[in-house]
């Protein structure tokens, strides 16, 4: 019965949270309103929702281990966005094939007799000035969605104090799971894409 009330996406009338699939590509509208990818098959198997919960109490389990053992996992980490990156590869050949040259070369090029005449120093700071900056409106954006998400955490609470009080106990404890639900989603816009 379990697997008919996920995939059909209702049970005795009551219609459940539809769920996107693990492979959906996420784009961001005007208002910030994350949308699924039209083409996507929202109807998920109960085998495939039991996977991917598997696969999230594991990486869950791993925050407890000692700290070497987290960095040798590259599932779940941004170790695979890194290693599978084009441009990161490209700009480390990039490197390797000046350092190379110029480790080839016994002459000094005249590019390099121009920049020793140049103050570097005030690049440098305006790009120190400009990193400040960024990474400064970057917290900022990130504190502002996660006070929103506390903020949201407490109305929960009076939601949750209310339903158990006046509603019967099944319907009580399916709207606190849909709004848990919904309050663990806003934590997903907390990083770049909500991967």
């Amino acid at each position: 019965m379990a697997s008919n009330v996920y995939a059909s996406g209702y049970t005795s009338g009551l219609l459940l949270p539809r769920m996107a699939p693990p492979n959906a590509q996420d784009e961001r509208r005007q208002n910030g309103v994350i949308k699924k990818n039209p083409g996507c098959n929202e109807n998920i198997s109960f085998q495939e929702l039991k996977r991917i919960e598997k696969e999230r109490r594991e990486l869950l389990l791993r925050a407890e281990l000692p700290f070497w053992r987290i960095l040798l996992y590259f599932n779940g980490t941004s170790l695979r966005d890194v290693a599978t990156d084009s441009l990161v590869w490209t700009t480390l050949l990039i490197y390797i094939w000046i350092r190379v040259t110029a480790y080839s070369i016994d002459y000094v090029p005249t590019a390099v007799a121009y920049l020793e005449k140049t103050n570097i120093s005030i690049l440098g700071g305006f790009l120190s000035f400009f990193l400040v900056l960024f990474v400064n409106q970057t917290n900022e954006r990130f504190l502002e969605m996660y006070g929103f998400s506390k903020a949201c955490s407490g109305r929960i609470q009076d939601v949750a104090g209310v339903a158990k009080a006046q509603l019967p106990r099944r319907e009580a404890d399916r709207l606190v799971r849909y709004f848990n639900a919904a309050h663990i989603a806003g934590y997903v816009g907390l990083n770049a894409i909500g991967q």
